[in-house]
């Protein structure tokens, strides 16, 4: 057995991912539905009361200066719905994401809403989405196709989606091509981006905690 002696053995933690959202309850607990599947310390689903997204993205960017160091390779995350926040402040919005990317914070956004990566799961859209109950509908109609029962908005689905999850990255993929780096905020944040989301990127990072 190795023995240090007058020297303590120094174990670097994994990197985690940390995300943030805005909102009341259905991404985040998307996420904790996550973090329980995969049994993992690594992922740490994160919510700050803001009433946008630019006000969530100044707050985790004050939040990453005062706790995670660079050398501990940790992602942090933003994720929100476009919803009509883009279009009132378009120039604000850009600026923010630009602003977290200099301080290495990505964006994961659906436009419009949450309810297409559920929907995603099942079919891909061909027209723009609106929230609400017409976006509801086409999921409760998936549900029942799929024997899911009935859906309810905001429950934590996560476990119902997982045997979908697959067809969901591919659809994904599909509707949004470009690579993270490539992505043109002006454009997938617009109406005329409807349906769009980059979401498939996080859950790829995410699935590679499994192998950790």
């Amino acid at each position: 057995m190795t023995k240090y002696r007058g020297k303590k053995l120094h174990r670097p933690a994994h990197p985690k991912i940390y995300i943030w959202s805005h909102t009341k309850k259905a991404e985040i607990e998307y996420f904790q539905g996550f973090k329980n599947y995969l049994k993992t310390p690594l992922l740490m689903p994160k919510k700050k009361k803001c009433g946008d997204p630019q006000k969530l993205i100044y707050e985790v960017i004050g939040w990453k200066k005062e706790n995670i160091k660079d050398e501990d390779k940790d992602q942090v995350w933003c994720i929100f719905d476009v919803d009509s926040f883009y279009e009132p402040n378009k120039q604000g919005m850009l600026q923010a994401i630009k602003d977290a990317h200099q301080n290495k914070i990505k964006i994961a956004y659906i436009n419009e809403c949450f309810e297409l990566w559920i929907y995603l799961h099942f079919q891909k859209p061909t027209s723009a989405i609106k929230r609400g109950k017409e976006i509801e509908k086409k999921i409760q109609k998936a549900f029942t196709l799929n024997k899911l029962g009935k859906y309810k908005k905001n429950q934590n689905i996560f476990e119902l989606l997982l045997p979908f999850q697959a067809q969901a990255l591919k659809n994904a993929k599909q509707l949004t091509t470009q690579l993270y780096k490539q992505i043109n905020w002006e454009s997938v944040l617009a109406r005329s981006g409807n349906p769009a989301t980059n979401f498939h990127l996080l859950i790829q990072e995410v699935l590679k905690l499994y192998h950790k």
